[in-house]
C-alpha cells in the first residue's frame, strides 16, 4: 500500500514531535530516558522526593538535558525547596533559552525568596515568549504589588483579567492596589466582582497556605496567608499561622507582630500568646515573654507548653523557685514531657538539690533513653553523692550513644583515676581527646593517668600540650610533677 505525500509528511512530523519530548541526549541513553519517565510518573503521583532522585540519576547520564532540569525544578518547587528549584530552572534556560515555563517557574521561586525584582524580570521574559497566560500576568502583578509598585500591579491584573475575567484573586489584588492609590470606587467594584466569583477566596488561600506550611514551604505559606489577609484583614488564624512561618524563618520581629495582630483580633487564642512569648524571649525580653505565657495560661490552664516555656524564661532570670513550680505544672499537665523533667533537674541541681535532680534525670531517661546529656549529668551527681559505681554506669551509657560526646569519657576517666585504674582512665581520656582535641583539661588528666602508669615522658608531653592550650594550668602541672618526683606516684 502506497502512502500519500501528506501521510509521509505527517509520519515525519509525528516522529519529530516524539523526539522533541525526549531530548537528544536521552534518546542516545535508554537508561536515562527510563529514569526520566519514572521520575515523571512519581512526580505525577505526588512522590516528589522520589522524582527528584530519578531526575538526578538521569542527569548524571544525560547532563545536557533541559527537560530533566526543568522537571527536577518543578518537583523541588513543589517540595518547598525554592533555592534549588531556581538552580534547576537556570540550568534549563542555559540549555534552552526559549523555554518560557522555566522563566515563569523561576520567577515564582524568586518571589518566594523575596527577590521581587528578579521575579518580575523572569515573568517578563516568560510573557515575551508567550503573552497569552493570564496567570503569568497576575503573578507578575503580585510581585509588583508586593514590591510597592501599585500602578504596575494594576496594569498586570488588568491584562490578566482581559485574558480571563474569572480570576477572583486578580480582582481582589487589583482592588487592594486601587485602594492604596486612592481609587475607592474602583476598589469597591473589584471587591464586589471578586466576591461574586469566589466568596471563599480568603479561605482557599489560607487552606493552601496551611498545606505549604505543613510541607515546609515557609515562604510560599507566608505568601498565601498574606493574600488571604489582603481580602480579609480580620482573619486572626491567618495572622497566627503567618507568624508561625516567620518564627520558623527566624524572623522574630515579624512573628511577634503577627501574633500580636492575632491576639488583638481573637483574644482567646492561647497559642498565639504562647508563640508571642517565644518571639519575645528570642529577642532577650524574658519579662515580656513571661507576661505572654501567663496570658496564654489564663486562657488555657491546660497548655503544658506554656508552663514549660515560662519556666525556661524564669530560669533565664534566675527565678529558680518559680521555674521549678512551672516545670512541675507542665509535668502535671503532660507527664510525658521529658524536657520538663530535664529542665527541672537542671534547676534543682543549681539549687543544690542533688537528690531531686537525680530523680528528674531518671524520669527524663525513662521517657528518652537516648539522652546522653541526661546520663552524663546524673553520673556527675551520683559521683558527688558518693555513688561512684552508679556514676561510671551512667557515663558508660552516655558513651554508647550517638553522636559521640567527649565529656562522658572524660568524667568516667576521672572516676577511674580516683580509683587508681590508671590504664582505664588513660583510655577514656584518649577517647575524649579524639572527639575534642583542643581541651586542655583532657590532656592534663591524661598526663596524670600516664604518671600513675610510670610513663613520665608521656605525662610531660600531655602537660606541655595542656599548658600550650591553657597557660594558667602551668603552675598546677608543675606541682603535680614535683609531687610525683618526690613520691613516685600521681596525685
Amino acid at each position: 500500500m502506497k502512502h500519500s505525500a501528506t501521510g509521509r509528511w505527517l509520519a515525519i512530523m509525528l516522529a519529530a514531535a516524539l523526539l522533541a519530548n525526549a531530548s537528544a541526549a536521552m534518546a542516545l541513553d535508554p537508561e536515562a530516558l527510563d529514569l526520566f519517565d519514572r521520575g515523571a510518573r512519581k512526580a505525577k503521583s505526588g512522590d516528589h522526593r522520589g522524582a527528584i532522585d530519578d531526575f538526578t540519576k538521569a542527569l548524571k547520564l544525560a547532563p545536557n538535558d533541559a527537560e530533566a532540569y526543568h522537571h527536577r525544578g518543578l518537583s523541588r518547587e513543589k517540595s518547598g525547596d525554592p533555592k534549588n528549584a531556581i538552580e534547576d530552572f537556570t540550568g534549563t534556560l542555559a540549555l534552552n533559552p526559549k523555554m518560557e515555563e522555566a522563566y515563569y517557574h523561576r520567577g515564582l521561586n524568586k518571589r518566594k525568596l523575596g527577590d521581587l525584582q528578579g521575579a518580575v524580570a523572569d515573568f517578563t521574559q516568560a510573557l515575551a515568549l508567550d503573552p497569552k497566560h493570564a496567570d503569568w500576568y497576575s503573578d507578575r502583578g503580585l510581585a509588583k504589588w508586593t514590591s510597592g509598585d501599585a500602578k504596575g500591579a494594576i496594569e498586570d491584573f488588568t491584562r490578566a483579567l482581559g485574558l480571563n475575567p474569572r480570576l477572583a484573586g486578580a480582582y481582589h489584588l487589583r482592588g487592594a492596589a486601587r485602594k492604596k492609590l486612592g481609587d475607592a470606587p474602583g476598589a469597591q467594584d473589584d471587591a464586589a466582582k471578586a466576591n461574586a466569583i469566589s466568596p471563599d477566596f480568603a479561605d482557599a488561600q489560607y487552606t493552601r497556605g496551611l498545606g505549604k506550611l505543613n510541607l515546609g514551604d515557609l515562604h510560599g505559606a507566608i505568601e498565601d496567608f498574606t493574600q488571604a489577609l489582603l481580602v480579609r484583614p480580620n482573619f486572626a488564624e491567618a495572622y497566627y499561622d503567618r507568624g508561625a512561618a516567620k518564627k520558623n524563618l527566624d524572623d522574630a520581629k515579624g512573628a511577634q507582630g503577627d501574633f500580636a495582630q492575632a491576639v488583638a483580633l481573637q483574644p482567646n487564642l492561647a497559642e498565639a500568646y504562647r508563640d508571642r512569648g517565644l518571639a519575645k524571649r528570642s529577642r532577650g525580653d524574658y519579662e515580656g515573654a513571661i507576661e505572654s505565657f501567663t496570658q496564654a495560661l489564663a486562657i488555657n490552664p491546660k497548655l503544658a507548653e506554656a508552663y514549660y516555656e515560662r519556666g525556661i524564661s524564669r530560669k533565664k532570670l534566675g527565678e529558680f523557685r518559680d521555674a521549678i513550680e512551672d516545670f512541675s505544672q507542665a509535668i502535671a499537665t503532660n507527664p510525658t514531657l521529658a524536657d520538663a523533667y530535664y529542665q527541672r533537674g537542671l534547676v534543682r541541681w543549681e539549687s543544690d538539690d542533688a537528690k531531686g535532680a537525680i530523680e528528674d534525670f531518671t524520669s527524663t531517661l525513662k521517657l528518652n533513653p537516648a539522652d546522653a546529656v541526661a546520663y552524663n549529668n546524673r553520673g556527675v551527681l551520683r559521683h558527688q553523692t558518693g555513688d561512684t559505681q552508679g556514676a561510671i554506669e551512667d557515663y558508660t551509657q552516655a558513651t554508647k550513644l550517638t553522636p559521640p560526646r567527649a565529656i562522658p569519657f572524660y568524667n568516667r576517666g576521672k572516676n577511674k583515676l580516683e580509683q587508681k585504674d590508671y590504664q582505664g582512665a588513660l583510655d577514656d581520656f584518649t577517647q575524649a581527646i579524639a572527639i575534642t582535641p583542643h581541651d586542655a583539661d583532657f590532656y592534663a588528666a591524661r598526663g596524670k593517668a600516664s604518671m600513675g602508669l610510670k610513663k613520665k615522658d608521656a605525662a610531660i608531653a600531655d602537660f606541655n600540650r595542656a599548658a600550650d592550650l591553657q597557660p594558667k594550668l602551668m603552675d598546677e602541672l608543675l606541682e603535680t610533677l614535683k609531687a610525683y618526683d618526690q613520691s613516685g606516684s600521681a596525685k
